[in-house]
Order: structure tokens, then C-alpha cells, then sequence
């Protein structure tokens, strides 16, 4: 194995290439393969290194519209205040709801998550909380904006804690298989560039066992007629998303599917499995007709 010259350290980092998933190794830039290609390094609070895996080519129209929208300045003023506005209008305290959905994942205390889509970092504390401060979080976001803005709120008061952000693009995700006890996600995959991709990549990155827990904008289907759906509607394009749930790998198990803030989001969340659901296809039928399920299904392939 080539070590690249000038490394910090030896040992491969737990980050790798989002594009080979090649092992990469930290230099004093950024973080490097052997072949010598390198993601820099940008400085966050207090001069912490947050590594820069995004490449500008490999994004998509919605990808494109998404850093617009949320690598400005004034883009951090204007997301703090639709979520004040988002929770006021749903009578919710953000701080109770994050950490509900949070328990979703099922962490326990020395556990490894992954944030995915972190935004301004309001879901981190929280977390750490519901880690009882044992674990690593690692957080992403397409946005520098909003990776920059997450760092500033959330080390100051947590600079002993093992908190780890990245910019990087979540249908491309810079880290090895099966690297998380669970990933978590909440506002923004409408706008992801390949939706089932990003689902597909939490789940790889999430050993079994894990799980994987997203949603956002999407009013419910029984409401969607209804007026109060049409004025949610107007109101948010967005909230005309229906949930993903047909973009589940086929090996979800254990899926909750399920609607949050005035019915006007969705919630999914699924158990990350290596075998997938159990049926025992091989049980015969006490019928004059026999066979098992498995036989039919051949009988019905070799008549076509």
C-alpha cells in the first residue's frame, strides 16, 4: 500500500472516497488517496478541519437549486426563521420534537450516527442528549453555508464531545459500508438529486441490525383534497411530495411509515437487514392441488 507523503497519521481515516471508497488519509490540506487525489480541508469553529467532498460536476438540477438556495450568506438568517416560523405554526417545541424523532433511530449511548443533511446542526445536541454524550455523530450537508453555520452553534458548547461535520453529497456519501449504528434525516430529501439513492446510501452506510430514519415536506394522502391540505399546498409546492416509501431497498425490515407536524410531513423508518423479511417459501399446501409456494411460482414461470 502506498501511504501518501506527508500524512498526519498512518492510519487510514474513517472517512473514504464517496466516488471509489478508496481509504483515504489526512493531511494537513485535507484528506488524500494513494493515487494522490485530494479533498481540502475548510476551517470551522475555532479552526476545526471539516473536510470538502463535494465536486460541483456531480450534482444534478435539484442539486444545483439546493446549494443556490443554501450556500449564501444570507441563507442561515432566512432557514432560522422558517423553522420558527414552521414550529410556530404547528404549535411544536423544536427542541422536544427533534429529540421525538431522533428516539426513532434507537441509539444507545456509544453508538456511531450519521446526521444527513445537517442544516444549522438543531438536530446534534439533542442527539448527544439521547447518547448520554457517549458515541460520534458525524454530520453532513451539501451546504458550506450551513456546515460553517452548524460548527459554530454546535462545538462552542460541545467541544468535548466526538462530533465530526462534512460537506459532502448525500447520494454519494463519503464513508464505508456498514459504518453507522444509524442514520437520520429530516427536511430536504424532496430536493435531493436521486431520491433513492440517498435512501439506498443510508442504508449502506448503516450496519444490521441499524436504523435509518428520513422524511420531510408531503402533506397526507387522506388530506390532500381537502382544504386543509390545498392551503398546506399552496403554501409550500413541496408539501405536494409524496412519501418514498416505494423506494425502500428490498431489504427494509420492521418499516414505520408515518405523518408528523399537522400531518404535513412524512416520517419513514426501516431496520437495515442483510437477509431481509423471513417467509419460509417451502411449506406445502394440504390442498388436493399441493405444492409449496415456491413450486407454484415455478409452474407459473415455466407455462410463460
Amino acid at each position: 500500500m502506498n501511504i501518501p507523503p506527508n500524512t498526519i497519521s498512518a492510519i487510514p481515516s474513517a472517512y473514504v472516497c464517496p466516488v471509489t471508497r478508496q481509504l483515504l488519509y489526512e493531511t494537513d490540506s485535507g484528506f488524500v488517496r494513494s493515487d494522490g487525489f485530494q479533498y481540502p480541508h475548510v476551517n470551522g469553529w475555532n479552526g476545526v478541519r471539516i473536510p470538502d467532498f463535494l465536486q460541483s460536476n456531480e450534482l444534478g438540477e435539484p442539486g444545483k437549486k439546493s446549494i443556490d438556495m443554501y450556500n449564501q450568506s444570507a441563507s442561515v438568517g432566512m432557514y432560522r426563521n422558517f423553522l420558527s416560523w414552521l414550529f410556530e405554526t404547528f404549535a411544536e417545541d423544536e427542541t422536544n420534537f427533534r429529540s421525538g424523532l431522533l428516539k426513532k433511530t434507537k441509539v444507545k449511548p456509544g453508538d456511531r450516527v450519521l446526521i444527513i443533511g445537517c442544516g444549522l446542526g438543531d438536530d446534534v445536541p439533542p442527539l448527544l442528549q439521547i447518547m448520554d454524550n457517549q458515541g460520534e455523530v458525524y454530520a453532513q450537508d451539501l451546504s458550506a453555508e450551513m456546515v460553517m453555520a452548524a460548527s459554530l452553534f454546535v462545538l462552542p458548547s460541545h467541544s468535548d464531545s466526538a462530533i465530526n461535520f462534512s460537506i459532502s453529497n448525500a447520494s454519494r456519501l463519503p464513508f464505508a459500508d456498514k459504518f453507522f449504528d444509524a442514520a437520520f434525516h429530516f427536511g430536504g430529501i424532496n430536493l435531493f438529486d436521486d431520491v433513492q439513492l440517498a435512501i439506498h446510501e443510508m442504508e449502506r452506510v448503516v450496519k444490521s441490525g441499524g436504523r435509518v430514519v428520513f422524511g420531510d415536506e408531503g402533506v397526507a394522502p387522506w388530506l390532500r383534497n381537502a382544504e386543509y391540505g390545498r392551503i398546506a399546498i399552496n403554501n409550500n409546492s413541496l408539501w405536494r411530495s409524496e412519501a418514498p416509501i416505494n423506494l425502500l431497498p428490498e431489504k427494509a425490515i420492521d418499516v414505520e411509515l408515518t405523518w408528523v407536524l399537522g400531518n404535513c410531513f412524512y416520517l419513514i423508518s426501516f431496520e437495515v437487514s442483510g437477509t431481509g423479511p423471513y417467509m419460509n417459501m417451502d411449506v406445502s399446501h394440504k390442498s388436493p392441488r399441493g405444492g409449496t409456494m415456491r413450486t407454484r411460482y415455478l409452474e407459473t414461470l415455466d407455462k410463460s
